[in-house]
């Protein structure tokens, strides 16, 4: 078996989080990160910012994410982000 990253949501949330933290200057750390709030509009993320968070969720999960994924309904906050990875991990394991 392959040697995949955790796949539990408060593994893939801690990830996430320590991704955007160690890339993206912002005034927030590990405690104190929004999760329900589009990093988007808080500053934390621009445009660019979310493709390399995208690239970074491909290659660490080993999944795709969809053009049609990068929406704010999809990816608006590091909770939908990791539902997102969530569904993406269980859909390709029951394939």
């Amino acid at each position: 078996m392959a040697n995949r990253p955790p796949t539990s949501e408060l593994d893939i949330r801690n990830a996430m989080i320590e991704y955007v933290l160690a890339n993206h200057v912002s005034s927030y750390d590990h405690k104190s990160m929004p999760l329900d709030q589009s990093l988007v509009e808080l500053g934390v993320l621009d445009s660019y910012g979310v493709v390399e968070l995208v690239s970074f969720i491909e290659s660490n999960w080993s999944t795709t994410i969809e053009d049609a994924e990068i929406t704010k309904e999809k990816m608006g906050s590091i909770n939908r982000m990791v539902s997102l990875v969530q569904e993406k991990i269980s859909s390709e394991t029951n394939d």
